[in-house]
């Protein structure tokens, strides 16, 4: 895999941030990653480059669309392209753009990436998604618990 997004990908697989880091080629020129980080659990993203997305898909499983949980979660990925966010946290919106959303009880994030700010994108989705999962942490650790396994200590 010679793309951006890939490439991106395995700097952080190489600095080893993430354990187990694998991208294979998809369906229709997709391209599919699997890798450790943060949980137990893999992460499964995939970038569409004709479409210009990568979309970690259920990120979060077993969510009701319209908790307090999911809320607060669209309030922070929405709060990433506002000016009152200091530079280094907010999108510019001319390079990439998040959305999230629930499907069959599961939250996604996607990232549409502008012309090639790739690695731009990538680093901020994946910032993004740090700061998702420390948020569950502080407000909603039973998720984390339940969902996930994460010990009660």
């Amino acid at each position: 895999m010679t793309d951006a997004v890939s490439r991106t990908l395995q700097q952080y697989a190489d600095r080893g941030v993430f354990r187990g880091f694998q991208a294979a080629a998809g369906a229709r020129g997709r391209i599919e990653y699997h890798f450790l980080w943060l949980l137990r659990r893999p992460i499964h993203a995939v970038f569409d480059p004709r479409r210009g997305v990568l979309t970690f898909a259920a990120l979060f499983p077993g969510v009701e669309p319209a908790s307090a949980m999911v809320l607060a979660l669209k309030s922070i990925v929405r709060s990433r392209s506002m000016k009152v966010q200091p530079a280094h946290k907010r999108l510019d919106a001319r390079r990439a753009s998040v959305s999230c959303a629930v499907r069959k009880g599961d939250w996604s994030l996607a990232v549409r990436i502008r012309g090639a700010n790739h690695e731009y994108a990538v680093r901020h989705a994946l910032n993004l998604i740090n700061e998702l999962f420390l948020s569950l942490h502080d407000r909603y650790p039973d998720y984390l618990v339940d969902r996930f396994g994460l010990s009660t200590e």
